[in-house]
């Protein structure tokens, strides 16, 4: 067997039993002619939580299988005897190695069979030759992952760490305070729907106040006025118009037919 040296759990034992005498100006000494000496423990210390815990389980299942009778040292004895006599084996386990006993279960399905390669797939062939295709109709070769398309098509907008909540403007935290004193002073607390509400039925003008839209005499005045497009026949036929009208009269004489749209007849 080949040996790597001293566990290392048994290193940390022997480094925890240093660090403990060191602590305590004690080295303690376990030796052949000390075991015999009578060690009076403290029978009134409490008990490791463990322990208690283990008690505990062990009482409530003795009232459900009866009296668990410890075994006596003859039965240690012949345990160690049988795990003597088997074959050291660091993967044996304290019944024995009977590890390779066991059958073996059919996995229901083959394993490790040829699999045939039929080569590139149609539908990629057909993808590569028109790659190749439309790159020399293009007089340009696609490059795809490679750093200098990655460095051609870089976000740079990505680069930059935006801040989401950035702090308030100085003239946002100003007006906010205002209208924190006003409400204060006045005893009333300004409802913003309320004012929204008011202000559906007026028409949209980003240059109106919340006031409304003043307006002078004038423009009220051309407002409230009827207004009376011209009539064709004043202002003249469009000149798109004029054209077709010609075309069809053209076109009517040399078939020898006039045509008259339906609904007009």
């Amino acid at each position: 067997m080949p040996n790597f040296g001293r566990d290392h759990a048994i290193n940390q034992n022997f480094e925890s039993l240093d660090l403990a005498e060191k602590q305590l100006g004690h080295k303690w000494i376990w030796t052949e002619d000390k075991k015999d000496k009578v060690v009076e423990y403290n029978p009134h210390k409490p008990m490791d939580p463990d322990i208690i815990t283990s008690l505990s389980n062990l009482k409530t299942q003795e009232g459900v299988f009866g009296q668990w009778n410890l075994p006596t040292d003859d039965y240690f004895q012949v345990q160690l005897d049988q795990q003597n006599m088997v074959d050291s084996d660091p993967i044996c386990s304290s019944s024995g190695c009977d590890q390779y006993k066991h059958k073996k279960k059919e996995r229901g399905y083959k394993i490790n069979y040829p699999v045939p390669n039929f080569g590139v797939d149609s539908d990629i062939i057909a993808n590569h030759a028109s790659l190749e295709l439309a790159e020399g109709m293009k007089q340009h070769k696609l490059e795809m992952g490679t750093e200098a398309s990655k460095e051609k098509w870089h976000n740079v907008a990505k680069d930059v760490d935006y801040n989401f909540a950035p702090k308030l403007d100085g003239d946002v935290i100003t007006t906010n305070k205002n209208l924190a004193d006003s409400e204060k002073n006045l005893g009333h607390h300004w409802a913003l729907a309320v004012q929204l509400d008011s202000n559906i039925n007026g028409r949209s003008d980003p240059i109106c106040a919340s006031s409304g839209c003043p307006k002078s005499e004038y423009t009220e005045e051309e407002e409230d006025k009827i207004v009376q497009y011209p009539s064709p026949t004043e202002q003249g036929l469009d000149h798109d118009i004029k054209v077709t009208h010609a075309n069809e009269a053209n076109a009517s004489k040399d078939l020898g037919h006039n045509w008259i749209p339906e609904g007009y007849e």
